[in-house]
């Protein structure tokens, strides 16, 4: 009887904690009811030009953007990829050419939208290529440098905000110049020998878990720098974040009864024994 007894308290918790797993105890962590619409935007700005991107928008509400190019005066930015997901996260794959003689500022903007709050994991990552455009041996200057510009970022090339304005603490990406032929040790390769004279750099990465005030209804990738002349860039990169995972109050409620029918049967077996 004994036995039995503190079998059933066993059973009983396991029974809970095996239906605490069926019904869906964890609240998941990507954002519901949501997809991409007005809201989602894909922007290059430089020269005084700022064009949206067009997205194309699936059955499951991601936006997509596929090879979109403008060209100005020498200067050109081109989205290759972008994935607009409300799962939530962002994907992005661009680059950059300056053919004149100066620096010119680019700004590649990315809006997705979310519905997220409370405690939140975010990460982020983005690596570079670097091609040397007009060496040195040339008559050009050595390598290729990635400055910030004025308004933004004094210390990252990509920024990662919620609702625009609030950093989620995952920006990343330093801004460089490498020198050529040797490129810098740790963050990136030595160019490969001309005509080609390309770098890659990173890739880097950040993490970081915050609790926001929320709701918020959109997340941002913002790539900007100026770009040294007769150079290029490329980089692909990405922002993704989570809910963290909270117990929902019915999961709660049947680890406790299991718990109950655990510590019930011990006493039981207790007093008896």
């Amino acid at each position: 009887m004994k036995a039995t007894t503190l079998r059933k308290g066993f059973l009983s918790c396991v029974v809970a904690l095996a239906l605490v797993g069926m019904v869906g105890a964890i609240t998941p962590a990507f954002a519901t009811g949501v997809v991409c619409g007005s809201l989602c935007r894909a922007t290059v700005s430089f020269s005084g030009v700022s064009l949206n991107a067009p997205i194309t928008i699936n059955q499951n509400g991601i936006g997509t953007v596929s090879n979109f190019s403008v060209n100005l005066g020498g200067v050109t930015a081109r989205i290759n990829s972008a994935t607009l997901n409300p799962d939530p996260a962002i994907l992005f794959s661009a680059s950059a050419t300056n053919l004149t003689a100066v620096p010119v500022l680019f700004t590649f903007t990315f809006v997705d939208v979310i519905n997220l709050s409370g405690t939140i994991s975010a990460a982020s990552s983005i690596g570079y290529t670097l091609t040397d455009g007009f060496q040195a041996g040339l008559g050009g200057a050595s390598g290729v440098a990635l400055t910030p510009g004025v308004g933004t970022d004094p210390n990252h090339v990509l920024v990662a905000n919620d609702n625009i304005t609030f950093n989620k603490g995952v920006d990343v990406g330093p801004f460089l110049t490498d020198p050529f032929p040797g490129g810098i040790p740790g963050v990136c390769t030595p160019y490969t020998p001309a005509p080609a004279s390309t770098s890659n750099c990173g890739p880097f990465s950040a993490t970081n878990t915050f609790f926001g005030t929320g709701p918020f209804v959109t997340m941002t990738a913002t790539l900007s720098f100026f770009l040294s002349a007769q150079d290029s860039a490329g980089f692909s990169g990405s922002v993704v974040e989570n809910a963290a995972a909270v117990p929902e109050p019915a999961s709660l409620l049947l680890m406790g009864s299991g718990l109950l029918g655990l510590v019930g049967g011990w006493r039981r077996y207790s007093a008896r024994a």
